[in-house]
């Protein structure tokens, strides 16, 4: 037991408070909801430690003393291997209060598609939770609400209503010919968006889009200038950890190849994102397979970028892939 009080707000409160009270934590002033759920008192506080969402749901901040947060973000960084975890810095203070701003410590925790899907099975051991269940709260935490609602009656339509939701707040919005924006995050510094034009979406299975290019600059991991009239496609796939560019000059000549690890994308009505794990394969188009930019990912673990769980999988995925490639 811990004698540490967490508070908790916003979509991802069932699976946290789950999570936090099987590690011994006190939970408290925890909602009508909540309290009901899981049997709990009012507890009216006060708090050590307040979580909440981030403003793009894609998250939480985690705030309040030093030392309870300090053991909150470490209980958290265990149960949630493939989340990403970042200390916010204090603003410096003079004056009295500065020595009181020495005992605070804020984090940020940013949960990509695999931190979810845990999130969702740890939420599953209280209440029915439908597949996907924190992907779609954070795109419409009603329609989810009256979803879940509605499975209690018959728990095998659970799938069935998960992919109604996806079609009625996601895959109506990807028709052929839309132009939509990828978010290509990173861990820690860097990440960019570009945007593509959707040439096929395969349901719950793979997203193609089309791009076009202009002159100047080279392709990454291929080392080739980009020309005018070079067109591409990019193909992500729901559930895996891998997507395929493959590049073309104007006359369709084949340029090459890249298969970038990353985590499983996460289609939204406006965007795509996925948070690009560095490592990448090249495939030329001699059939020649290299995998590229390991450094850089020991490099993004040792800064304490990338936690060894995401590591390991990216490594994992890379190595396995040149294989399927390489037809070894």
């Amino acid at each position: 037991m811990s004698d540490v009080r967490v508070r908790i707000r916003g979509i991802y409160t069932t699976a946290l408070t789950g999570l936090l009270l099987e590690k011994g934590y006190l939970i408290v002033e925890p909602s009508e909801v909540i309290r009901t759920r899981f049997g709990l008192p009012e507890s009216p506080g006060p708090w050590d430690v307040a979580i909440a969402d981030r403003r793009d749901r894609q998250g939480i901040v985690i705030e309040g003393t030093k030392e309870a947060v300090g053991e909150v973000v470490g209980a958290l960084r265990d149960a949630l291997p493939y989340a990403l975890f970042r200390e916010l810095s204090s603003r410096a203070r003079a004056g009295p209060f500065a020595k009181l701003q020495d005992l605070k410590a804020a984090f940020i925790a940013k949960f990509p598609s695999p931190a979810k899907e845990t999130l969702d099975a740890i939420r599953s051991r209280y209440v029915l939770t439908i597949p996907g269940h924190h992907h779609l709260k954070a795109i419409d935490a009603a329609r989810v609400d009256a979803a879940e609602e509605e499975a209690l009656t018959d728990p095998e339509r659970a799938p069935e209503l998960a992919r109604s939701l996806k079609e009625e707040l996601i895959w109506r919005f990807y028709l052929p010919g839309t132009p939509v924006v990828v978010r290509h995050l990173k861990a820690g510094p860097g990440g960019f968006e570009y945007v593509g034009k959707v040439r096929e979406l395969v349901p719950g299975e793979v997203l193609v889009l089309e791009r076009s290019f202009r002159e100047g600059g080279t392709y990454d991991g291929l080392g080739l200038p980009k020309m005018e009239g070079d067109f591409g496609t990019v193909e992500l796939y729901e559930g895996r950890w891998w997507g395929r560019r493959a590049y073309f000059r104007a006359d369709g000549t084949p340029i090459g190849e890249i298969y970038n690890i990353h985590t499983p994308p996460e289609l939204y009505p406006d965007h795509v994102r996925y948070l690009d794990l560095e490592v990448d394969l090249v495939r030329t188009p001699d059939g020649e397979v290299k995998v590229i930019d390991e450094e850089v990912l020991e490099r993004k673990v040792k800064e304490g970028h990338l936690g060894p769980a995401l590591a390991e999988r990216a490594l994992k995925e890379a190595l396995w892939l040149k294989e399927e490639l390489s037809g070894k």
